[in-house]
């Protein structure tokens, strides 16, 4: 259970990080978000990667972890890069 609590830091983190960068934006929420709004998703972001890198260190020893981390921040990328394909495509709002 562990592995899918950590699967879903790390994808909620690096959508945030998305959420943060100006190019995303639109394709996420459909408009520009408030400057300090994207610096708060940044630095949520990172504090929840960096929370699951903790997690997964205490819970499965650090050496299992970080691998744990490192395989775990590789599918959640992926899936927010999906999400993101899948949203671009389908809304049209110029940029």
């Amino acid at each position: 259970m562990i592995h899918l609590f950590l699967l879903f830091l790390t994808t909620a983190g690096f959508a945030l990080l998305c959420l943060s960068r100006e190019r995303h934006q639109r394709d996420l929420v459909g408009r520009k978000v408030a400057a300090r709004t994207a610096n708060h998703a940044r630095w949520i972001g990172v504090a929840i990667l960096a929370a699951a890198f903790a997690i997964a260190g205490n819970r499965l020893g650090w050496a299992v972890g970080t691998l744990e981390w490192l395989g775990l921040s590789s599918i959640g990328s992926l899936l927010t890069m999906a999400l993101l394909s899948r949203r671009s495509g389908r809304v049209s709002v110029p940029r």
